[in-house]
């Protein structure tokens, strides 16, 4: 590569370094580096970005594209993306959030040893905690009961995540989506006992929680199932009324039908008794989360299938066949993948 000596800086320099815009030991261009996270976001393999990128002329090893995302993940990491989304939330907006968490397979304490016996570690399944964000008007229904996103914002924290470190991102994520200024917000989740401790320190004072319509009766058709033990037929004509009157009128009938089971329960059996008790318990916790008609009447998700599509996507591009990441690589992807998919992959190469 020429190199000539510049009178004027008093060192020797190659032009062509400072054209391409490469620091000192650097080997891969801003264009190059950018390429590369992108084939390796839309193939889900550092082996595959390898295959594809020599199609279009770039002989590279996967561990020097995994060298590549992993390194600009950790800057990611250490310079968050702090000014404004461009979709996002104006006062005449409403804001939507989204949380839940998906397993991914990561390389355990035992792995690789040749040896095996009982009691190794080769496999560590994490949760990782993701959450998507957008503006109510951004959601087109496609036909009476399927619905599309038109644009949205996710995030994903990488495994062993602290939910209390997972909620200030989410928070953090949220104001830039335009939470302080939207006309107003709502939080959809299941019933998970860290999303709502979450929704308490986070959201409950500028947000309104929505307990996910979809695990609401679940909890309910098991309530049928220890009510009604022998007789399927009756638990589901059970199950409708309720669920009918919650969706449709409000929770009164609901929390009404449980006050008479813990009153006068319909047997004295162990098993229907604790059913009797969990699920009065589960709902008493959400009793100002379940107004799903006043919900529905203005447009609003009553279910959290936005987040649950987005964690299959994630699982589609981290949890294939054969892949068991190591914890770098995986944190690695997928802050990149995420970047990528909010269209703010360019900020890591902003002045």
């Amino acid at each position: 590569m020429a190199k000539g000596y510049c009178p004027r800086q008093k060192k020797w320099v190659i032009p062509i370094r400072e054209a391409w815009g490469l620091a000192k030991n650097q080997r891969l261009s801003p264009a190059l580096q950018r390429r590369l996270c992108c084939t390796a976001v839309e193939t889900g393999s550092f082996e595959k970005a390898s295959s594809l990128a020599a199609e279009w002329g770039c002989s590279i090893s996967d561990d020097a594209i995994r060298s590549c995302v992993v390194s600009l993940a950790e800057k990611a990491a250490e310079l968050p993306v702090s000014s404004p989304c461009t979709d996002r939330a104006q006062r005449d907006d409403v804001l939507i959030i989204m949380m839940d968490g998906w397993m991914a397979r990561h390389r355990g304490a035992d792995w690789g040893k040749k040896r095996r016996v009982d009691g190794q570690e080769r496999i560590h399944w994490h949760e990782i905690k993701s959450a998507v964000m957008y503006r109510l008007k951004d959601q087109a229904d496609l036909s009476p009961k399927r619905r599309a996103l038109l644009s949205k914002h996710v995030l994903a924290t990488p495994a062993q995540t602290d939910p209390v470190a997972f909620g200030q991102r989410v928070q953090h994520e949220a104001r830039r989506m335009g939470l302080g200024q939207a006309r107003s917000a709502y939080v959809v989740m299941d019933g998970a006992v860290w999303l709502w401790n979450l929704f308490d320190d986070r959201f409950k004072q500028c947000a309104f929680g929505t307990l996910d319509f979809y695990h609401a009766s679940e909890h309910i058709h098991a309530l049928a199932n220890a009510l009604f033990p022998e007789n399927k037929q009756d638990a589901t004509k059970w199950c409708a009324r309720i669920l009918h009157s919650l969706k449709h009128r409000s929770a009164k009938k609901l929390f009404k039908t449980l006050a008479e089971l813990v009153a006068e329960p319909p047997c004295q059996d162990q098993a229907t008794l604790a059913a009797i008790d969990g699920a009065n318990s589960y709902f008493e916790n959400h009793k100002d989360h379940m107004n799903y008609a006043r919900a529905a009447k203005h447009g609003l998700p009553i279910g959290s299938g936005s987040i649950e599509s987005q964690c299959g996507q994630f699982q589609d591009r981290f949890k294939r066949r054969g892949q068991f990441w190591s914890k770098s690589g995986f944190a690695g992807l997928l802050e990149i993948s995420v970047r990528h998919q909010n269209g703010e992959l360019a900020s890591l190469w902003a002045a």
